[in-house]
């Protein structure tokens, strides 16, 4: 799935490292900061993909459960 974070580029990279550590994600890919017109605020996109493996073991199946 995409996501964009949205916030100051210490804010930005606060979450990215938050979900880095979020077990059961895999962040693929991250954009560098956009800035946003006339303020100090960033766009950055990421990249995230959910590992089952690491949610203990959950499969495809017991999603559609």
């Amino acid at each position: 799935m995409k996501l964009r974070l949205h916030g100051t580029p210490a804010e930005c990279a606060a979450a990215t490292q938050r979900l880095r550590r979020t077990p059961g994600l895999h962040i693929q890919d991250q954009s560098r900061p956009y800035p946003d017109r006339g303020g100090e605020l960033v766009r950055v996109y990421l990249t995230v993909h959910r590992n089952p493996a690491r949610l203990g073991g959950r499969g495809a199946a017991d999603d559609r459960a």
